[in-house]
C-alpha cells in the first residue's frame, strides 16, 4: 500500500559556482512551487533526523516528503552520485552504506514563511533510469542551490529496494542498508555504561545489580528480557558493566566501609571470576584490548568517618590482563568520561582549578590532542555524533558538534538535570532534587527539544534501557534498588 506521506530522499549539495553545474535563478516567478517543513519525525538506518536544526531540510511537496542528497546523506543511503554537463545527475545505489552525520544550525526551520522551489532544469537518471521531470507526478526539484528528489513507493521499493515504515507517533523511517541498525544497538550499549552500568545486555541477557544496597547483600545476576530464567553469577556490588565477547567487566565496592575493591571478570556463564586489578576506581570503559578508567585515591581525614575519602587522580588506561597502565589525563576533578569509538575519541568532563564546576574535554585514546569544548558541564553523551551536555549549573539541555564549531540549545529547566538517556529520537531524562524531602521525576522531549512529556514519578539515580524496557535504579537512604517500566 502507498504511504501518503514518504520519504523523498534526494539531492547533492554542490558548490554550483565551483563544481561546472549551470546557475539557476530561483526569483519568483509562475513556475515558483510551494513547499514546506515537514512536522513529523525522520529515521535513516535508525538514526533520527533533527529536522528543525538541519541545514538542509527536508521538504513536503503534494503530501511527499522530499529528501535533500548532501554528501552525507547519499553515503548514509548508500548511494553514489555523478554529474556531467551533458548528462545531467545519475544516481546509483551501492551496496554499503555509512552512519548518517547531519549538518545542524541553531537557527530552526520554520513554516511562518512561504517555501518555494522550482523544477530541477538538467536531467536525471536513477538507477541508469531516465526521469522525464516534466512528465513526473512527483518531480525533482531545486530549493536553495540544492537537488530535492521525490522518494515515493517507485523509488524506496521499486528502484532502491529499500524497506520504510510509517508511524503516527514515530513518522517516517528508512532501512536502506542491513545490519546498520547494530550502531543503535551499540550506541544504546554505550550510553548504558556511562550512566553508571547497573544494567548491561547482550543478546536475550540482561546484566544487572538489582540491589546496589548500601550495606549490601547485593548480587550480580543475568536474567532474560522477559524477566524469567534469572541466575545469580556473584555476591558483587557490581557497576560499570563491559560485556565483551563471553566476558563481563565490571568495578567492585563497598560503600558502607568506603572500600573499591578493584576490577574484576567473569565469565558470563558465571565460571571463572577473578580480579583483573586492584586499583580503586568508579568507572572503566572496555574498547579493543584495552581498560579505560578513572583512578581513585583514597586521601586521609580523621574527621570523617572510615577515616578518609576517595577523589579522582587521573584518566588511565591497561590491557585486559591489568599490565602497561598508562595515564592519559591527570590530576583530580576528573568526573565523567565517554569513549566515542566512530571518531577514536574520549570525552570526559575535568575541573580545570578545584573552585570550578567540570569543563567539557575531547582527546585521542592515546591521550594526544586535547581540546577544551564547552565550559561549566555537569554530564555529557554523544548520540549519533552529537554531543548532548548538561550544564548552566545543571538546568539546561544543549547539544554540540563533537569539534565543538556549533552550539544548538535544546531545553531550559526549572529542576536540576541529573542525567540523561537515548531512545528512537526521543531524550530520556531525570529532573529534581535528591534530598530527604527531594522529589524527582523522569521526563522525555524529542532531539530538537521540542515535545516534552512525562514519564513517570522517580527519584531516579541513572536510567537503562534494554529494548523497550526502561530500568531505573530508586534511590532511598543510600540504596538504589532497580525498578523499571515499559515505553512505547
Amino acid at each position: 500500500m502507498f504511504i501518503k506521506i514518504s520519504l523523498c530522499l534526494s539531492a547533492i549539495v554542490i558548490g554550483f559556482s565551483s563544481s561546472g553545474l549551470p546557475q539557476v535563478s530561483q526569483a519568483s516567478s509562475s513556475s515558483d512551487l510551494k513547499v514546506n517543513y515537514p512536522l513529523f519525525p525522520v529515521t535513516v538506518n535508525g538514526t533520527a533526523m533533527d529536522v528543525s536544526h538541519s541545514e538542509y531540510p527536508l521538504l513536503v511537496y503534494k503530501d511527499i516528503t522530499y529528501f535533500p542528497m548532501t554528501w552525507n546523506n547519499t553515503s548514509a543511503l548508500g548511494m553514489s552520485v555523478q554529474w556531467d554537463a551533458v548528462n545531467g545527475l545519475s544516481m546509483q545505489k551501492n551496496d554499503t552504506c555509512v552512519p548518517l552525520k547531519q549538518n545542524l544550525s541553531p537557527q530552526v526551520n520554520s513554516n511562518d514563511g512561504r517555501q518555494k522551489a522550482a523544477l530541477l532544469p538538467f536531467p536525471v537518471k536513477v538507477n541508469g533510469q531516465s526521469i522525464i521531470n516534466s512528465e513526473e507526478p512527483y518531480p525533482v526539484l531545486f530549493y536553495r542551490d540544492i537537488t530535492y528528489f521525490p522518494m515515493t513507493w517507485r523509488f524506496t521499493h521499486d528502484v532502491f529496494g529499500w524497506s520504510t515504515s510509517w508511524d503516527a507517533g514515530r513518522g517516517f523511517g528508512i532501512e536502506s542498508c542491513g545490519g546498520t541498525s547494530n550502531t543503535q544497538t551499540k550506541q544504546t550499549d554505550d550510553l548504558n555504561l556511562v550512566n553508571g552500568g547497573q544494567v548491561a545486555v547482550q543478546g536475550d541477557w540482561i546484566y544487572m545489580n538489582p540491589d546496589n544496597n548500601y550495606e549490601g547483600p547485593n548480587r550480580l545476576v543475568k536474567v532474560k528480557k522477559d524477566g524469567s530464567g534469572e541466575v545469580k553469577l556473584a555476591d558483587d556490588n557490581a557497576k560499570s558493566m563491559n560485556i565483551v565477547g563471553d566476558w563481563l567487566y565490571y568495578t567492585v565496592s563497598d560503600p558502607s566501609k568506603n572500600k573499591m575493591e578493584g576490577i574484576y571478570k567473569i565469565k558470563t556463564d558465571g565460571s571463572l571470576r577473578s580480579l583483573v586489578s586492584a586499583i580503586p576506581t568508579t568507572q572503566i570503559s572496555v574498547q579493543d584490548g584495552w581498560i579505560y578508567y578513572i583512578r581513585q585515591t583514597f586521601q586521609q581525614s580523621a574527621s570523617i568517618s572510615g577515616g578518609g575519602y576517595f577523589v579522582p587522580s587521573g584518566l588511565y588506561r591497561m590491557k585486559l590482563d591489568g599490565s602497561a597502565e598508562k595515564e592519559l589525563v591527570g590530576g583530580e576533578g576528573i568526573s565523567q568520561f565517554f569513549i566515542d569509538t566512530n571518531e577514536n575519541g574520549i570525552y570526559f568532563l575535568m575541573q580545570d582549578t578545584k573552585a570550578e564546576p567540570g569543563n567539557l574535554y575531547r582527546m585521542n585514546l592515546d591521550g594526544s590532542a586535547r581540546k577544551k569544548l564547552q565550559d561549566n558541564v555537569t554530564k555529557a553523551f554523544v548520540i549519533d555524533k552529537w554531543l548532548y551536555y548538561i550544564h548552566h549549573y545543571s538546568k539546561q539541555l544543549s547539544k554540540l558538534s563533537e569539534d565543538g564549531s556549533v552550539n544548538i540549545p535544546l531545553y531550559t529547566s526549572d529542576e536540576w538535570i541529573s542525567t540523561i538517556q537515548y531512545r528512537k529520537g526521543e531524550i530520556y531524562m531525570v529532573r529534581g532534587s535528591f534530598g530527604i524531602h527531594g522529589s524527582a521525576v523522569i521526563d522525555k522531549l524529542k532531539i530538537d527539544g521540542t515535545g516534552l512529556t512525562r514519564v513517570g514519578q522517580a527519584r531516579a539515580t541513572a536510567l537503562y534501557f534494554a529494548d523497550k524496557t526502561l530500568y531505573y535504579p530508586q534511590s532511598w537512604m543510600g540504596n538504589n534498588h532497580l525498578e523499571h517500566i515499559e515505553v512505547n
